[in-house]
């Protein structure tokens, strides 16, 4: 199945397609489904997968309503982005600066925890509703490929972030080959929405992974783990021209 024909389909603004299987596509709100977890061997798939939930939400939101906050330290992946509109900062091949822009996401969640604190009002989207100057939905996208993760205190930074931001759109996308930190062996990352991970040859790290059969799945295909289960999913047909047809429009003034 390509990539563009889901695009197409008629889903809400914070609804991402992730994949399909016989029984159809996975798709989630990033709403009910605040922080995801991907993993995967360099060149599994994983980095192609956090292109699609940008693209999907980019599609459907302009910049006025979507912001990204994008954390790469492999300087490659999320380049594209790096300075549209939507980008409110950016923190590409440094990782001291990594370490900056967790600390903004931190401050970010308390700042929409006091709005909601003070307005007498359960969530952002409910917030959003009631006042003219609304909250865009903000999306942390991290692609980690040097180990971010084993950097001091980014595990807790990263735990802090997805315990807090239920209701406060605020979502994060985090893809990393690196389970042999402090993040996987603690199982904080078991505290996410959704645990995703594409193919791993070695056992022990599809285990890290908190997902069992990881290290079985032929090429495009991921495994995801919610609260409902475990269920294999084969990836959508992907072409990077997309990206750059997508950043270069017009269409997405802030």
């Amino acid at each position: 199945m390509n990539f563009e024909n889901i695009l197409k389909k008629d889903l809400q603004p914070t609804e991402v397609a992730l994949g399909y299987n016989q029984l159809g596509n996975l798709v989630i709100d990033l709403r009910e489904y605040p922080s995801l977890i991907i993993t995967g061997e360099t060149g599994s798939g994983k980095s192609i997968l956090l292109d699609q939930i940008i693209l999907e939400l980019m599609h459907k939101m302009n910049s006025f309503e979507l912001a990204l906050m994008l954390l790469d330290t492999s300087g490659v992946e999320l380049n594209y982005y790096e300075h549209t509109s939507y980008t409110l900062f950016s923190a590409i091949n440094d990782l001291d600066k990594s370490v900056v822009l967790l600390s903004k996401v931190l401050r970010e969640i308390e700042h929409r925890k006091d709005l909601l604190k003070r307005a007498k009002m359960p969530t952002i989207s409910e917030y959003n509703a009631h006042h003219e100057e609304k909250i865009p939905f903000l999306l942390v996208a991290i692609d980690d490929d040097k180990f971010l993760l084993r950097t001091k205190d980014v595990d807790k930074m990263l735990s802090g972030i997805i315990e807090d931001i239920a209701g406060l759109d605020i979502a994060l996308v985090l893809t990393t080959s690196d389970v042999h930190n402090k993040f996987f062996e603690s199982d904080a990352n078991v505290l996410a929405s959704m645990l995703i991970s594409f193919d791993y040859t070695n056992p022990l790290e599809a285990k890290n992974a908190n997902l069992k059969g990881a290290d079985k799945l032929p090429i495009g295909k991921f495994m995801a783990r919610d609260k409902h289960g475990v269920r294999e999913y084969t990836n959508y047909d992907f072409d990077d021209k997309i990206i750059a047809e997508m950043v270069s429009s017009e269409r997405y003034p802030r």
